[in-house]
This record gives C-alpha cells, sequence and structure tokens, in this order.
C-alpha cells in the first residue's frame, strides 16, 4: 500500500548535491530579492522608451524646419538669459532641423531661493577677481587639482541635489518655448521620478544605490543558478518540450511553473547583460573589474578631474566663442543628429562639447574639450574622451554600457527586447513565488490522508466467520 514512497526517496537521491546547492541558493536568495527586482524592472520597463514617450506627448521639442540657418549659440544664450533673469546658461543642445534647440541651466541647492541679486553679486564679484587676478586663477587651478575625494564627494552629491533647467526654444526664431524644471530629489518629474525608483528604491541615493546595486548582484546569480536548474537531465523529445514550451491548456500550477522556467530561460541571456551593465553604476569595484576583464588585464583609468584652460593669459570669456566651436565642429560633422556646447564657468574650465552621431543614442558619440581662451583642444585619458572611431576596443565596451543597459545599441529592436526582457524580469519573483507558495501549502500530505485513500483503493472484502476475521487481523 505504502510502495509509492520508495520511488520518491529515489528521486531525491539522484539530485547532485551541486544541484541541491544550486535549488536552496534560487529559494532563498529569490525571496530575500524579490521585492526590489520587481521595482527595479517594472521601473526600467518604463524608463526603456522615455525619449520614445517625450517625442509623442512634448510638442514643444519639435518645430517646423525651416530653410536658413539655425541661430548661434550665443544669440540663443542672450535671449533665454534674460527670461531666467538672474541664473547664467551652463550649455546650448542642438538637433535636427526639426528638433527645438535646448539652452539648459543648472542650479545647485544651496543658491535655490537665495540666488537672485546678492547670488549674481557674489558670483560676479569671483568673475571679476579672477579675471583681474592671475596668481590668483594659479592658486586656484592648483587647489582644483589636490582636491580631496571628500570634496569630489560632496560636489557629486550637490550636483544630485541641484535643479536642473531646460529652455526648449525655436532654432530659427529664437522663440521660447516651452521651459521645463527637474531635480533629482525633490519634485522631479515622472521620468525622473520613475528613475529615482530604479537607481535607488526612492531612498537617498547613498542607502539606495547600494540595496539596488546588491539586489542586482544576487540576481544575477539567480540567473546562473536558474540555468542551471532548468537544464534538462536528458536531452528527449518529452522534455525538451517541457524546457521550451508552455502547456497553456494545463492547470493554473503547471502554466505558472512553464513561464518561469521557459520565460526565463528566452530571456536569461538579455537579462545577463541588462544585469552586468546596470552594476556599473552601483559598485566601483565591479565597474573596474569589468574594464580590467574586457581589456584583457588593463586599469580602468578614472580620472574625473574635468580638462583646464590655460589660466595664464585670463580675460573674461566671451559667449561668441561658443559660436565658433559650433560652427567648426558642424563642418567636420554635417551629418550629426546633435551637439551640445557646454559653456564655461570658470577661468580654468573648458567649453566642453559632444558631437551625437544617432538620435538618442550615446555610446557612438564624440566628445572634446576646448581651451576657452584659444579654442585649442584639450585632451584627456578617459573612456569617454575623444572621438570613438579612434578609441579602443575596452574603451567602446565602456562607452556602450548604458547603450546595451537600455538596448539602444540595437536601435529600436533592441530597446524591445530589453523592455521585454525587463517585464519577464519583473514576473520571474511574483512566478518563483506562488510555485514555493504552492509547495508549502499542498506540496506535504498527511499520512491519514494517504491511509484513506489507500483504503479508498483496495476495499477490503466482507469477511463470513470469525475464522476469516483472525486470519484478516
Amino acid at each position: 500500500m505504502f510502495s509509492s514512497s520508495k520511488p520518491n526517496n529515489k528521486k531525491k537521491s539522484k539530485k547532485s548535491l551541486f544541484k541541491r546547492i544550486m535549488a536552496w541558493l534560487h529559494l532563498w536568495l529569490g525571496l530575500a530579492s524579490g521585492i526590489i527586482v520587481v521595482i527595479v524592472s517594472l521601473t526600467g520597463c518604463i524608463y526603456v522608451f522615455e525619449n520614445e514617450i517625450k517625442d509623442f506627448i512634448e510638442d514643444w521639442r519639435f518645430v517646423k524646419p525651416q530653410e536658413k540657418a539655425f541661430l548661434l549659440p550665443s544669440q540663443l544664450v542672450s535671449i533665454a538669459d534674460k527670461k531666467m533673469k538672474d541664473k547664467k546658461a551652463t550649455s546650448v543642445t542642438f538637433g535636427a532641423k526639426d528638433e527645438a534647440a535646448i539652452v539648459g541651466y543648472f542650479v545647485e541647492k544651496k543658491e535655490e531661493g537665495g540666488l537672485g541679486e546678492k547670488g549674481e553679486q557674489k558670483r560676479g564679484d569671483r568673475k571679476k577677481d579672477l579675471a583681474q587676478n592671475q596668481e590668483k586663477a594659479k592658486s586656484e587651478l592648483k587647489t582644483q587639482a589636490k582636491s580631496s575625494g571628500k570634496e569630489k564627494e560632496k560636489k557629486g552629491k550637490g550636483r544630485r541635489n541641484g535643479t536642473f533647467i531646460s529652455v526648449y526654444m525655436n532654432p530659427y526664431t529664437g522663440e521660447i518655448l516651452n521651459v521645463k524644471t527637474f531635480s533629482r530629489g525633490e519634485s522631479p518629474d515622472f521620468f525622473r521620478w520613475i528613475l529615482n525608483g530604479h537607481r535607488a528604491l526612492w531612498l537617498p541615493y547613498d542607502i539606495g544605490r547600494p540595496i539596488v546595486g546588491v539586489a542586482v548582484l544576487i540576481f544575477v546569480v539567480l540567473l546562473i543558478s536558474g540555468i542551471v536548474l532548468w537544464w534538462p537531465t536528458k536531452w528527449i523529445k518529452s522534455i525538451i518540450d517541457k524546457s521550451f514550451k508552455i502547456k497553456w491548456d494545463a492547470s493554473f500550477k503547471r502554466v505558472n511553473y512553464d513561464m518561469h522556467n521557459v520565460f526565463g530561460f528566452y530571456s536569461c541571456i538579455f537579462l545577463f547583460f541588462i544585469a552586468v551593465t546596470g552594476l556599473v553604476w552601483s559598485f566601483g569595484w565591479w565597474s573596474k573589474s569589468l574594464y580590467w576583464v574586457t581589456s584583457g588585464g588593463k586599469p580602468l583609468v578614472e580620472n574625473r578631474e574635468s580638462p583646464k584652460s590655460d589660466t595664464t593669459h585670463v580675460k573674461e570669456f566671451n559667449i561668441t566663442t561658443t559660436d565658433k566651436v559650433l560652427l567648426n565642429l558642424r563642418k567636420e560633422n554635417p551629418q550629426a543628429a546633435g551637439i551640445l556646447i557646454s559653456i564655461p564657468a570658470k577661468p580654468a574650465d573648458p567649453i566642453g562639447a559632444f558631437v551625437y552621431k544617432q538620435r538618442h543614442t550615446f555610446y557612438n558619440m564624440d566628445r572634446y574639450s576646448f581651451d576657452q581662451q584659444t579654442l585649442k583642444e584639450i585632451s584627456i585619458k578617459t573612456p569617454f574622451s575623444g572621438k570613438y572611431v579612434e578609441a579602443n576596443i575596452p574603451d567602446k565596451i565602456r562607452r556602450m554600457n548604458y547603450d546595451i543597459h537600455v538596448g539602444s545599441v540595437l536601435g529600436l529592436t533592441g530597446k524591445i527586447i530589453a523592455f521585454l526582457a525587463s517585464l519577464i524580469s519583473a514576473s520571474l519573483p511574483i512566478t518563483g513565488f506562488i510555485i514555493w507558495w504552492g509547495k508549502q501549502k499542498f506540496g506535504k500530505k498527511k499520512p491519514a490522508a494517504k491511509t484513506t485513500v489507500a483504503a479508498k483503493a483496495i476495499p477490503a472484502p466482507k469477511l463470513k466467520n470469525t475464522a476469516e476475521q483472525e486470519v484478516t487481523a
């Protein structure tokens, strides 16, 4: 009657120790990180199509193309500065003929609410002092070069807490189409809110980012252990069908199990690349290790100091210098999808320039730095500096990191793949939990119930006399 228990014991004994360890890790690590993976995956799904959604709903991002040249950066900045009054532009971006130009502003948090006349006066006085005193400019340059890691960290935090303002303008007429403000902290726009959840679970970045990083690191382990558990024991048709196909007409329990296994397998390779590239922003050691692997053992050069302009002949910066930079870059890159020019705030700051080869794609852009006085190109050793075509293979891979993460490295097709993979990623903790919960609730049967079933299956014959009863007993 109870012989059915023996085959189960044999089945359990057939599992290798390695697979049992993988199953244990897959279960408990999945339960521990599940809710975080769901949040990160769902926010990632939405953020993948940020630009496409904005293009559809934000009509001020586009203009009617005209058969004439764009206004120069100095002209657009002059108009935008009047609108923004006490703020100074930090960048100008030009796109295609049907796209609005953008004059960008950044306001540090400490200046918000108190940046009026007093804030602007302090900034103006400082500029004049630096322009008139070469020795003071040199001293400041040396001080910046010797700045400690803590000061860099404070600067980074200040930038995260600051406010970004984008003034959308008609590049042909200078008409202001819209002013959009967002910050990484208070009152962000919708996609900034989504990104805050994706990167830090809407917690302060110093707290949320490591939590997300650990959860994603666990997710990589889950992907590996999942493949180990999924791998068919025998490559025969019946087992292969169960591994690669979902039996939609089966019970809910079976369909849920198939969805977890089959969808998990098909999305595994894409989720692996998404997770690996995402960890670059969570852990410095991961970023350096990944570069070390892709470069064949070369260390990552992390020079966070921006290039410096020559301060031996300091004079007040003239905004028309950016016009020359734009015209030169347009001449060299007539097919560019967009050009961004950064405006220096200090005598030692360079004029930065980004030349985008494709719209909404960043890995193959060229990045330049020019001396603000002489317009001489300044080189700096980082994976992101210079022309993409001139970069070595590991630097090209590092430049691709963001585009691989969101799928844009393969264009719209890649984004669709990233979206579907992230959607499956969000479902895996849910389907996995349902599998576990089902085993907890229905997996164990009481011995009494087994006895009853057995008794019903083999009914006892009716006994005719006492002797038969005694034999039966």
